[in-house]
């Protein structure tokens, strides 16, 4: 990957922009495993790994795995590193199929419940979150609709919860409530919802 970084300089009380380029090369594995347990409830495993080759030393340019598409009991600049690994084992159901309710211009279809336990960390890099891996757990409702007659719809709401509870140091452009710069995540009730075409990325 190619970044490009701006600096500038001060010429006859000018703010004048500097360029350069670092490049950053990386590897990423993404995987997912899901199978039917009795009837349509299904148990799926979501893997991704990251690592960077050639280990930046910058916040900037840590892969971060946090957040709704990543671990969700921390927020998304919580976990990072120059290497990240993070797996959530998942377990899926029907709560109501076949609805069929109209709403204005929406037809529900159907009610699914997600329930799930996450591990993960970032190891290398400034944050110093340490070498334990973090781990969460959580529940979501997924409801499925059409809008329009024609367009499949998705929306979900969950929670999660972190098991573990730890400190970063921040750099000394953030503004944070304590003068050394440390925040404190997890052992706190996250919350996310959103409106998308399909589940794949959740």
């Amino acid at each position: 990957m190619n970044y490009e970084t701006i600096i500038y300089d001060v010429e006859d009380g000018i703010l004048k922009p500097v360029y350069f380029t670092n490049r950053n090369h990386s590897l990423e594995l993404v995987a997912r495993y899901g199978r039917t347990l009795s009837g349509p409830t299904t148990a799926m495993i979501t893997t991704r790994g990251y690592s960077y080759l050639n280990k930046p030393d910058d916040f900037f340019y840590l892969d971060y795995v946090g957040g709704v598409t990543g671990l969700r009991s921390y927020p998304f600049f919580a976990v990072g590193g120059q290497s990240t690994a993070f797996a959530r084992f998942s377990l899926l159901t029907p709560l109501m199929r076949a609805i069929d309710l109209q709403l204005g211009a929406n037809t529900i279809d159907k009610i699914y419940a997600h329930l799930f336990f996450e591990t993960g960390n970032g190891w290398g890099g400034p944050l110093q979150i340490g070498d334990n891996l973090k781990h969460g757990l959580g529940g979501e409702l997924r409801i499925a609709f059409n809008r329009n007659y024609l367009m499949p719809m998705k929306f979900f709401v969950s929670t999660s919860y972190g098991l573990n509870r730890f400190s970063v140091t921040l750099p000394d452009s953030f503004v944070t409530e304590s003068e050394d710069n440390r925040v404190t995540y997890g052992r706190e009730f996250l919350f996310y919802f959103g409106l998308t075409f399909d589940f794949d990325f959740l």
